[in-house]
């Protein structure tokens, strides 16, 4: 058994066994106490408390405690039954549940029976193995809890909801349900001449006398073992069904080139294609790789057979399937599974281009990283035609083939970066940042950078200013000197002005405390008035944060002494920081 992640714990079970008594409803609700046996009276406990939890969905609101309480007594009833008795097979019939025989669940109430809405469903039977996670069981909870709402249901019955669910430890017996005739609008009537149809019974003798068998035959009857009876139910678990899928189409394709009677190949594409759709809806990538090998290895000498083949074998690879395939990864997924690769590399067609249609509606994370490590693998080969996408492509799109363009070829990265930096989209400008922060420091690395520092977006201008600071790109100087000189007056915040200062100092302190001292010293009873010069002081305390020696610390005291309030609040805080820097604390 595997409850870890369980959001009840030991806490609400503690909570379930003090209130027990006060919210588990009584005999007089309607419910029995059943089980003659051990094992029976446990399956009856079980069942119980999957029911009320089930109703009490529709009674309390989510945060009620009632809730919690109901959900710790359903996982202490089934902790214990599969820790005490191991799987729970439950028979469903129209008012009954049964394990091994024995009833374990009536009520013959149709708006409460747990047993009707599963039979009535189609359900036959319904096995918790020993191994369920409290995240199926609460999964498994959902779906019930959805059938009580009302008796028909615009959503999909029982048997679809639990099929969707993908449980790995619920296996499920069913046919096609059935619906009361009460449950329906109008009673059936068989046709009539007045309704415009007829009607056929066959006579009850049509085949009397029934035939006399000249040998009576014996049937030979045998016990089997356990593990051959694990065999057959396998054979017709959920489990199988891949399996059993890629067996039918071996079994077509043999028919299909058989050279006594082939089997046409457009007869069998209708079933292809339907396994096709199940294994990709299902990412089963395993099986799709197996049934692709298949086709292309199955030998068809005629030339419409080779053909059909050659128009199936493309879809498993054109846009739609690698859409299917890529909402099926785990959320987890980084990199794209080795199956899918393979699978790509044996089917024909550009599938470049259709990775990057799937990524224009695609918003899932993992999707995307998913998608985004395919295209990696295409950059040896189509470098140049992603580089001619990114001035066209939409935002989000060119993000991305930036990134595969740095995690395959940073040089080609670099080329990418100069194609996208006069676009206006902020999205790219910060991936440009994020890709610039790994790049060597060279000429193109800081015109672009320098660039940035330009751009309308306060945001993306910081971000440049303490990449320069950081890179200590010594180049970059000049040209944000003279940025803060001419926009000192006119648009630079705090904010930036900080950065700004910062990054003059770390790209080259002697210089930028030569700068600063005409910018911080007294200049006069008019100077604090003249416009930028309060901006002027913000960028030099801001960068004596990085000069070592005692005049920029005096420098900063100085200013602090004439400043207003809020410069004044900066400077001190610029000290603050100034003395974790110099003792490697930043």
């Amino acid at each position: 058994m595997n409850f870890g992640g369980c959001g009840c714990g030991k806490l609400a079970r503690m909570e379930s066994d003090r209130h027990l008594d006060a919210t588990v409803p009584s005999q007089d609700d309607g419910e029995l106490r059943l089980g003659s046996s051990p094992r029976g009276a446990a399956a009856n406990g079980v069942v119980l408390a999957l029911t009320r939890a089930a109703r009490s969905f529709l009674l309390y609101d989510p945060a009620n405690e009632a809730i919690r309480q109901f959900l710790a007594a359903l996982r202490v009833a089934v902790e214990g039954y599969l820790a005490s008795w191991g799987d729970l097979p439950l028979v469903v019939s129209p008012f009954e549940l049964l394990v091994h025989g024995e009833v374990v669940y009536l009520d013959r109430d149709r708006e409460r029976s747990l047993a009707f809405r599963l039979y009535r469903d189609g359900v036959r039977r319904i096995t918790l193995e020993s191994a369920l996670t409290w995240q199926e069981l609460l999964k498994l909870l959902e779906i019930l809890s959805i059938r009580y709402t009302g008796v028909r249901q615009a959503e999909d019955d029982m048997v679809v909801l639990l099929w969707k669910a993908g449980f790995a430890h619920i296996q499920l017996e069913a046919v096609e349900g059935f619906v009361p005739e009460e449950e329906e609008g109008e009673p059936s009537r068989p046709p009539t001449a007045d309704t415009g149809g007829h009607h056929v019974e066959a006579p009850r003798d049509f085949d009397l006398p029934a035939p006399t068998l000249d040998v009576v035959g014996r049937v030979a009857r045998r016990t089997l073992r356990l593990d051959e009876v694990d065999r057959i139910l396998a054979e017709d678990s959920t489990q199988a069904l891949p399996d059993l899928c890629v067996k039918l189409c071996a079994e077509l394709l043999r028919a299909a080139a058989d050279p006594a009677d082939p089997l046409p190949l457009k007869e069998a594409v209708p079933q292809l294609r339907e396994i096709r759709d199940f294994l990709l809806s299902e990412g089963l990538l395993s099986a799709v790789l197996e049934v692709v090998r298949m086709l292309a290895a199955a030998p068809f000498p005629s030339q419409g057979d080779a053909h059909e083949r050659d128009v199936l074998l493309a879809s498993f690879g054109d846009e739609r399937a690698i859409a299917r395939i890529l909402r099926s990864v785990p959320r987890d997924a980084t990199t794209a599974p080795t199956e899918l690769v393979e699978l790509l590399d044996r089917l024909p067609g550009n599938h470049l281009k259709m990775v990057i249609a799937v990524l224009e509606t695609e918003r899932g994370e993992a999707s995307r990283r998913v998608a985004r490590s395919l295209i990696e693998r295409f950059v040896p080969r189509h470098g140049t035609w992603i580089l001619e996408q990114l001035g066209t492509a939409e935002p989000s799109i060119a993000v991305e083939l930036l990134r595969a363009l740095a995690a395959a070829d940073p040089q080609l990265a670099l080329q990418g970066v100069q194609a996208v930096i006069s676009r206006p989209d902020i999205e790219l400008q910060l991936e440009v940042l994020h890709i610039l922060e790994n790049a060597a420091v060279s000429p193109v690395v800081t015109r672009v950078l320098v660039g940035l520092t330009a751009m309308p977006t306060e945001e993306v201008r910081v971000r440049a200013l303490d990449l320069l600071g950081r890179r200590a790109i010594r180049a970059a100087f000049g040209p944000i000197a003279e940025r803060v000189k001419r926009e000192a007056p006119l648009r630079l915040g705090n904010r930036e002005a900080e950065a700004a200062g910062e990054a003059l100092a770390r790209c080259d302190w002697p210089r930028a405390l030569e700068l600063f001292r005409t910018w911080l010293k007294p200049r006069g009873i008019f100077s604090s008035v003249l416009a930028g010069h309060t901006t002027l002081q913000w960028v030099g305390v801001s960068g004596m944060v990085y000069i070592p020696g005692d005049e920029a610390e005096a420098l900063v005291r100085q200013v602090s002494e004439r400043a207003g309030s809020e410069l004044a609040r900066h400077c001190t805080a610029c000290l603050v920081k100034r003395r974790r820097v110099l003792r490697g604390a930043l």
